[in-house]
């Protein structure tokens, strides 16, 4: 008897109505329970515990609940379109599970109050997502208005309405962000959500002055003078030989304290206390809840009969000896969907097949073998295990498929295949065996597409040929190898490399973390699915609970491409990758609104409100000694030339005709020295304002360390005026310290190969960035200057908003990794703004500072 005369046989059954359960089965995607709108038929007494097809749709069918057979899940979920109109929230199905297409046709009054009422509960609850949405549109105008409370280091209270605040150094309060800026900048007036001042001259006013007067060579007489005239008015307090080191030669420290609970702490006992347990400081959860591994599926479908077993309950009555292989059924619910009754039984007729032809009891597919609804979840994280015990993976795919097709691999209907989140660990992790490939072909009816499927030989392939049919065929190649066991890939390439090839694919969200739940099945430590973590959470639990080899570390380091990159992008400006950064720091937890709590960061506080004071110290040349000396000195002795010439005047007045001298002419020694100080101190005043300048002039050898930051473009001689009061040529262009810095070989012709950091404004597309940025709006992209006293850099770089600490928590390539953050005194939380890549004696002058709870995302992103 033929394969098409048992099926149209099969096809004479009565119907009766079944619920079945919607589920994208290589996803694990769990889609509401509902009733088929078409009849299916009921299992016959002479037919007991055999799966029978429609007349149309070829649809399993079900026995009493005591047989035995396959069962319909019986629990209600959520499908992706519910979900989609509500951003990712679950739209509860307000339908009855008893209630049925076909009842619904049927004039039942009862019913159809049931049907108005789950109407009515829908409605309502589309209402209060609209008003929700509503309430998320006006969230920044309720936040403005929003009282928030602060605690500092020393545990002062602060609160008040939203703004822009950083951590003064010096007493740890938060204190309003008041920024200089450049002329370009204030004329332009962009939006942003701090105040904005002009550029201060922090030079030294004497310096200032002596610059003024020698400019040029000296500009004449009558400036010289006058010049002169108030240096000695000045000179006259005695001249400071020695200056006192602020914070000890370090930058200004951040004053910083987290004062939060952790969402997940490394250490559990760090996790907020339960208090219903009889000890204290009893954590409310362990950190790593771990998803057992299991060595058989919970359910399989026998071949014979195609009927649905608890595998424990078959153990018992068939012994633990008995061999109890299986075929995985693969398929994406792309072309084969989760609700379509034909669908799920062209699969069964497909693992029953398989099963037979691998000589096999069983066969596993995830639309009839994820259980009931209390243990269906935690199967659904367990379906790895499921892969990995496998006599064989096949693939059932379907499609249009012309005569011409026929024959050859289905390689578009594979590639759209391979293309779900959920279907490449399946290939990775399926058994060293040729994976068989199962095509329908749509444009025939039902019959015609399982007689020609089944009656064909399927096709063969080894999985290691799969990769041709993507486009990121070379690393998938690279995961295949780990997997083969040819070439080892470390914990920290294995997930970077995985995690590269899973966000590329596509699936329908099931919870936020789904990424990060398909690369679960890859590692060996597997924490629990939580549907209250985020996308990053999810991650970082995942990344924690292995070893990652510092994963979260490295990540943090990186300056992604775009400051709205999405968390899972692992790119980096200066092409290094994560292996390539040497972490300082550790992660000790993970923290609210996808942050983490950091700890072990050297940090030092960007002074934006004005420039101040730079102490400076160079090298004792005799020159300067000189120069120290004689201004040193000058006040002591023109005062002392002053009073002996008083003093020799009087004795001589004493001694003259008019008193009672001898007639003597006035002149002693003591007149003698007073001359001679006085022409000492006249010849130092007068030369004052050129030593004055070689004292403050010349090469710096060490320089108090300070961060000075200034919105917009400013040249680099203009900052040294302000900074220093004249230009100097202290300051350098950074090299390659920021994304807008730029070098060359020095111009010099006999210094060959030598590396100087260029004006960043010379590069046309820097300066078009600056240009826009003077436009830009509160949540666009804007440009800062960075001027580092201690290296003598200055840098030019892009952020959002003005980061207000730096914290340097790594070094790659003979550099420091510096985080440059701002801060949102709201939450007590530190947004990475950019990196920079700083000079490793930066690193030392830097203090230690407490953990940070650290943003990865902008703080405009974060709103």
């Amino acid at each position: 008897m033929g394969l098409s005369t048992i099926l149209r046989k099969l096809l004479k059954r009565k119907p009766k109505p079944l619920e079945v359960q919607e589920r994208d089965s290589t996803r694990g995607e769990e889609l509401h329970s509902t009733k088929s709108k078409k009849p299916t038929p009921a299992f016959a007494s002479s037919h007991t515990g055999a799966y029978h097809p429609t007349e149309k749709n070829l649809h399993r069918t079900v026995k009493d609940s005591h047989g035995g057979d396959y069962q319909p899940n019986q629990y209600k979920t959520t499908s992706s379109d519910q979900r989609t109109d509500h951003g990712g929230d679950y739209r509860p199905n307000f339908t009855n599970n008893n209630y049925s297409a076909a009842q619904a046709q049927q004039p039942n009054p009862s019913s159809r109050d049931n049907h108005q009422t789950n109407s009515r509960r829908a409605e309502a609850w589309d209402a209060h997502h609209a008003v929700k949405d509503d309430e998320e549109a006006g969230l920044v105008s309720r936040k403005r208005n929003q009282l928030f409370h602060h605690r500092d280091i020393l545990k002062r209270p602060y609160s008040g309405l939203r703004d822009t605040r950083f951590l003064n150094p010096k007493d740890g309060k938060p204190t309003k962000l008041i920024v200089q800026s450049s002329e370009e900048v204030l004329a332009n007036r962009s939006s942003a959500d701090w105040e904005r001042k002009s550029t201060d001259n922090a030079g030294p006013w004497i310096f200032r002055l002596t610059h003024w007067a020698t400019a040029d060579g000296g500009r004449s007489i009558v400036v010289w003078l006058p010049a002169c005239a108030v240096l000695t008015i000045v000179l006259l307090n005695p001249f400071p030989v020695t200056v006192k080191t602020r914070n000890n030669g370090f930058y200004e420290p951040v004053l910083y304290k987290d004062w939060q609970y952790p969402y997940d702490a490394r250490n559990r006992y760090e996790n907020p206390p339960c208090k219903n347990l009889p000890y204290k400081n009893a954590p409310t959860r362990p950190f790593i809840g771990q998803i057992e591994r299991v060595s058989e599926p919970a359910y399989l479908c026998l071949a014979e009969g195609m009927k649905v077993i608890n595998v424990q309950q078959w153990r018992k009555a068939n012994g633990k000896d008995v061999a109890l292989d299986y075929i995985m059924v693969s398929y994406t619910g792309k072309q084969f969907a989760s609700n379509n009754d034909k669908d799920k039984d062209s699969l069964h007729f497909i693992g029953q097949h398989a099963a037979q032809e691998a000589g096999v009891r069983a066969y596993w597919v995830s639309c009839s073998c994820l259980g009931m609804a209390d243990d269906q979840e935690e199967n659904v994280w367990r379906i790895s295990d499921v892969i990995k015990g496998a006599f064989q993976v096949v693939i059932a795919v379907a499609g249009p498929v012309g005569v011409k097709e026929m024959g050859t691999l289905p390689t578009e209907l594979l590639s759209q295949w391979g293309d779900r989140v959920w279907t490449l660990p399946e290939l990775l992790l399926s058994p060293e065996r040729d994976i068989e490939i199962y095509t329908l072909n749509r444009s025939l009816d039902q019959v015609q597409q399982l007689k020609q499927c089944l009656e064909r030989p399927p096709d063969r392939i080894n999985r290691r040929n799969f990769s041709r049919f993507w486009e990121d065929a070379s690393i998938v190649g690279q995961l295949l190898d780990h997997y083969e066991g040819s070439v080892i890939l470390s914990p920290l390439e294995l997930i970077a490399t995985a995690l590269k090839c899973l966000e590329r694919r596509h699936t329908t969200q099931h919870l936020p973390g789904d990424l990060s739940y398909s690369l679960m099945g890859l590692l060996r430590q597997r924490p629990n699915a939580r549907k209250d973590d985020s996308g990053f959470q999810a991650f970082a639990r995942l990344s924690l609970a292995n070893d990652s080899n510092m994963l979260l570390e490295r990540l943090i380091c990186l300056l992604p491409p775009s400051p709205y990159a999405p968390w899972y992008s692992f790119q980096d400006h200066w092409d290094a990758s994560l292996w390539d950064v040497y972490p300082r720091t550790q992660v000790c937890g993970i923290g609210e609104n996808d942050t983490v709590i950091l700890d072990g960061a050297r940090g030092a506080t960007i002074r934006w409100k004005s420039f101040k004071k730079v102490i400076l110290r160079g090298n004792a040349t005799v020159i300067r000694r000189i120069a120290v000396l004689a201004l040193t000195f000058v006040s002591p002795f023109f005062i002392a030339a002053i009073a002996m010439l008083a003093a020799g005047a009087s004795n001589a007045f004493q001694n003259s005709g008019y008193g009672y001298g001898s007639g003597y002419d006035g002149t002693t020694p003591l007149k003698a020295i007073g001359g001679l100080f006085l022409a000492l101190s006249l010849i130092i005043l007068l030369s004052s304002p050129w030593l004055i300048k070689k004292l403050y002039l010349g090469k710096v050898w060490n320089a108090q360390p300070w961060f000075f930051g200034i919105e917009g473009y400013i040249p680099i001689d203009e900052i040294e005026k302000k900074l220093f009061g004249a230009e100097s040529g202290r300051l350098s262009w950074s090299t390659t310290t920021s994304s807008l810095s730029r070098h060359d070989h020095l111009n010099h012709k006999d210094l060959v190969n030598y590396c100087e950091g260029q004006d960043p404004k010379t590069d046309p597309e820097v300066n078009a960035r600056i240009q826009k940025a003077l436009s830009s709006t509160n949540s666009e992209e804007k440009i800062f200057t960075l001027v580092d006293t201690y290296t003598m850099t200055v840098t030019l770089f892009a952020a959002v908003k003005p980061p207000v600490a730096v914290l340097a928590c790594g070094e790659e390539g003979g550099m420091q990794r510096a985080l440059l953050c701002s801060y949102d005194w709201t939450n007590n939380t530190m947004y990475r703004e950019t990196v920079l890549r700083m000079e490793t004696p930066a690193y030392w002058r830097m203090s230690p500072i407490r953990r940070v709870r650290l943003g990865l995302q902008t703080r405009a992103r974060m709103g």
